[in-house]
């Protein structure tokens, strides 16, 4: 008994969970003690199987990695002298842990088996408690999505905003996939799966985040009706899809009509507003001119410097995961977080010769990208896209009968 408790499985099983519930639990987000555990936590995991894979082979990606983990730690020390701030980069630490994890874990998720139902579980509470309280008051939902302070207390009761709906966002067709499989090989998965589905769709109902029901509607779709092997053109038909959507708001008014009707008082319907005004007017100070300025000042960074980055300027320009990294890291930098954040996708894409799995990764890399272009980005994702996702791939995999290409 005591040997299987104490046994490296057990441990690293107890450590990402660990992981996995700081990433998204709106009580944890908001307190540093909960961030140094978390660490101690992909430390003690990072440390296990270490021992287990010794000697490693480091290739390109995962050298790169670690120099990317370097420069942000150089970065964020020269902005804020102060070892206090490297601290609060747990989430940039963790990212590469997860990503050399994940990486060097093919063929050994076994030991990491049932913990998709217990996250599925949590997200389902925490999406209900949200949703429940936003059914008395939806006016809390942009603050809930910006971590305000006043909406503290709240995310203390397990209310949650940005860190809790949009890593659901990011692998939710590759949820619903796992979900769909669960159906004909274990009952009690579907049942926790589509109680999952019920909660989020009402949480993003009731929030109206913008980007949020685009990205999860999309990616849907691409799950139920995309068969091509490469993601590149769903991803631009995507882009192409949204922008026709903002130009049907602005100039057909029964449309525009329909959906602030829909969303009346909610998140959606500030954002149609505001583009109206905003291109009526050009300079409205609104949420859409703060995007745009925001993403022009990233694009300024990049071609400025964009070997190196802007590094220790202070110039990032915020709403995009992407450009804010390439005009901090430049392309280097750039390509070692896409390498990390898309790396669990493409991996089954291109490891399994199967249509529901290809499928899927597609469906879930879209919206990964959509949401990390298009969106501000909050680094304790990574357990969600670089663990979880896996997991569910794998249950996924068992469930097809899938073999490795």
């Amino acid at each position: 008994m005591f040997r299987n408790i104490f046994s490296y499985g057990f441990i690293q099983k107890i450590a990402v969970l660990y992981l996995i519930v700081w990433t998204i639990s709106p009580p944890l987000q908001v307190d540093t003690v909960y961030r140094i555990i978390a660490l101690v936590c992909a430390v003690l995991w990072a440390g296990i199987w270490f021992i287990r894979e010794t000697p490693i082979t480091l290739g390109k990606e995962q050298v790169g990695a670690i120099v990317f983990l370097i420069a942000v730690m150089i970065v964020i020390y020269f902005e804020k002298y102060s070892f206090s701030a490297l601290l609060k980069q747990i989430a940039m630490i963790m990212l590469v842990i997860c990503f050399m994890m994940t990486y060097f874990y093919d063929d050994k998720w076994d030991e990491l088996a049932g913990i998709v139902p217990i996250v599925l579980i949590l997200l389902t509470v925490w999406n209900y408690k949200t949703f429940s309280i936003l059914i008395e008051d939806h006016t809390i939902a942009r603050l809930l999505v910006r971590d305000d302070v006043t909406t503290y207390d709240y995310l203390r009761q397990g209310i949650g905003g940005y860190s809790l709906i949009y890593p659901q966002v990011c692998i939710s067709p590759l949820i619903l996939a796992w979900t769909f499989k669960a159906f004909r090989n274990n009952k009690l998965f579907f049942a926790i799966g589509v109680a999952w589905a019920y909660t989020f769709v009402r949480f993003l109902e009731l929030a109206g985040y913008s980007v949020a029901l685009f990205a999860s509607s999309i990616g849907l779709i691409l799950l139920l009706f995309y068969r091509g092997k490469n993601a590149v053109p769903a991803f631009i038909i995507t882009i192409l899809v949204f922008i026709g959507i903002m130009a049907a708001i602005l100039y057909i008014i029964p449309f525009r009509e329909w959906i602030l009707e829909t969303f009346d008082g909610m998140a959606v319907a500030r954002k149609v507003n505001d583009l109206v005004s905003t291109s009526e007017s050009g300079v409205t100070g609104d949420s859409i001119q703060v995007r745009i300025d925001a993403y022009s000042n990233s694009l300024g960074d990049i071609l400025k410097y964009p070997i190196i980055g802007s590094l220790w300027r202070e110039n990032g320009g915020g709403h995009s995961a992407i450009l804010d990294t390439f005009s901090k890291y430049g392309w280097l930098g750039g390509y070692a977080l896409v390498m990390m954040f898309y790396h669990v996708p493409f991996h089954y894409k291109h490891h399994y010769n199967d249509r529901f799995i290809t499928s899927a990764a597609n469906a879930t890399l879209v919206t990964l990208m959509f949401v990390s272009v298009l969106d501000s980005f909050n680094y304790s994702f990574t357990c969600m896209i670089l663990i979880v996702s896996s997991l569910l791939f794998e249950d996924i995999i068992k469930w097809t009968g899938a073999e490795k290409t």
